[in-house]
């Protein structure tokens, strides 16, 4: 009886182990980027990000437009889906080998200064759009 016991026990363990973690509502694919043609049905960008990639607007502090500095999480807002060709999150990792040092944008006349203290350790939101 005892045998049974814990072979019910592990495999219900492995079982939760297997399981996917991404959050209720978010798919375990969520690494996936968002198509601008996801994106239309929105009132802003952080509306849709919200409701789509709700991990994303938790972890990301910056957001990039075609590899340029576009500010903090806050432009969402103001943004729309209009010409998107698609929106990724760039892992930490890959932050400062992709956008370059953490360094102010050229013209703000502040010299090494860093944009956020923590640059280059939490994930950036990048958006792609379509050449004009």
């Amino acid at each position: 009886m005892r045998a049974g016991y814990r072979t019910a026990l592990v495999t219900a363990m492995l079982l939760a182990g297997c399981a996917s973690s991404a959050p209720a509502g978010e798919s375990s694919e969520s690494s996936e980027p968002l198509l601008g043609e996801q994106l239309v049905d929105y009132a802003n960008l952080y509306s849709a990000l919200r409701e789509l990639r709700p991990t994303w607007v938790r972890r990301a502090r910056e957001v990039f437009v075609d590899n340029e500095l576009a500010g903090d999480i806050g432009v969402l807002r103001r943004s729309t889906s209009d010409e998107i060709r698609f929106i990724e999150l760039v892992p930490s990792r890959e932050v400062v080998r992709r956008f370059g040092p953490c360094q102010a944008p050229a013209g703000t006349g502040v010299i090494d200064t860093p944009r956020d203290p923590q640059c280059g350790t939490r994930p950036v939101i990048h958006i792609v759009r379509y050449l004009r």
